[in-house]
C-alpha cells in the first residue's frame, strides 16, 4: 500500500509539473504578444488559443490518492473500477481529444489567415500612402488640362419640354422610362443568386455557442412504472457512484469547450473589423476610381 502511494504521489506531481510547465509557456507567450504590435482583438484571439491549448486534452485517468487507510482503500476499489471501466470510457475520451486537437489546429490556422489579411491591409494602407506622398512631392510643370464639363446624360426638363412638346407628354415619357427600368430591374432580379451575409449569420451564432457549450452528466432519470423508477433508482446510485470518475472528464470537457467558444467569439469579433477594414479600402478605391 505504500508503495502504491508512492507511485500515486510521483504520478499526481508528474501531472503537476507538465501543467505548470504548459502555464509557464503560456505565460512566457502573453508577454513577448503584449510586447508585440498587436491590435486588442488579436490579443485577445491569441491568448484564447492559448487556453485551448491548456484545455483541450481531456484525461480519464487523473489521480486517486488517499490520507487515511480507508481513502487508500476506497481509491484502490475506484483504481478497479477504472481499469475495468477503460474499454467503455477510454475510447470517448480519445476521439473528443481527436476532434478538440482538430478543432484547434483549425481555429489557429484561421487566426494565423486573419492575421496576414489584416498584415496585407495595412500594407496596402501604406503603399496608398506613399504612392500619395510622393505624387505631392512631384514637380507640376507645364499648363494645367482644364477637363471639360461632363455632358448631363439626362436630358433636363427645359430640352425634354422642348423635343416633345407640351410638359404632361414629357411627365408621360418619364414615366414610361421609369416602367421600363423597373421591370429590367424585376428580371435581373429573378436570375440574381439569394444574398448572403455571412457577418450576420455569425453574430446569430453567438447565442447557439452560449447555449451548448456546458455538457452536463446529471441529466433526469424517472420513469412510470414501479419496475421503471427501480431501474432509475438504481441508475442514480450507480452515477453518484461514478461521479469521481465522469465528472472529473465532463469538467474538463466544459472548459476546453469554454477556451473554444471564447476563441470563436474572438475570431467572429475580428471578421466584423477585417470586413469594415477592407469596405474602407473599396470606398477609397472607388473613390480614387471616380
Amino acid at each position: 500500500m505504500t508503495d502504491t502511494g508512492n507511485q500515486m504521489t510521483l504520478h499526481q506531481a508528474d501531472v503537476a509539473a507538465i501543467l505548470g510547465e504548459l502555464r509557464n509557456e503560456v505565460r512566457a507567450r502573453r508577454m513577448a504578444m503584449s510586447q508585440s504590435e498587436i491590435s486588442p482583438l488579436e490579443r485577445d484571439l491569441e491568448r484564447s488559443l492559448d487556453e485551448i491549448e491548456l484545455y483541450r486534452v481531456v484525461s480519464a485517468h487523473w489521480p486517486l490518492i488517499g490520507k487515511t487507510i480507508p481513502q487508500r482503500a476506497a481509491a484502490l476499489v475506484n483504481k478497479l473500477v477504472r481499469r475495468y471501466l477503460r474499454w467503455y470510457i477510454n475510447p470517448i475520451v480519445e476521439q473528443q481529444n481527436a476532434y478538440n486537437d482538430a478543432v484547434a489546429r483549425t481555429l489557429r490556422l484561421l487566426a494565423d489567415a486573419y492575421v496576414d489579411l489584416g498584415e496585407q491591409i495595412m500594407e496596402n494602407k501604406a503603399q496608398r500612402t506613399e504612392n500619395k506622398e510622393a505624387k505631392n512631392q512631384e514637380p507640376r510643370t507645364g499648363t494645367r488640362r482644364v477637363n471639360p464639363e461632363p455632358e448631363s446624360v439626362i436630358p433636363s426638363e427645359m430640352s425634354v419640354a422642348e423635343d416633345n412638346g407640351p410638359r404632361t407628354t414629357d411627365h408621360q415619357h418619364i414615366d414610361n422610362l421609369q416602367a421600363k427600368l423597373m421591370e429590367l430591374v424585376r428580371e435581373r432580379a429573378a436570375v440574381e443568386p439569394p444574398a448572403r451575409f455571412p457577418d450576420l449569420e455569425l453574430r446569430s451564432a453567438e447565442p447557439q455557442l452560449h447555449l451548448h457549450e456546458q455538457v452536463t452528466a446529471h441529466w433526469p432519470l424517472g420513469g412510470t412504472t414501479a419496475p421503471q423508477r427501480a431501474v432509475a433508482l438504481v441508475n442514480k446510485l450507480v452515477r453518484r457512484y461514478l461521479r469521481w470518475y465522469v465528472n472529473p472528464i465532463v469538467e474538463q470537457q466544459n472548459a476546453a469547450n469554454a477556451a473554444i467558444g471564447a476563441a470563436l467569439l474572438a475570431l467572429i469579433r475580428l471578421d466584423a473589423e477585417r470586413r469594415a477594414q477592407l469596405a474602407t479600402v473599396r470606398a477609397v478605391k472607388g473613390k480614387r476610381q471616380k
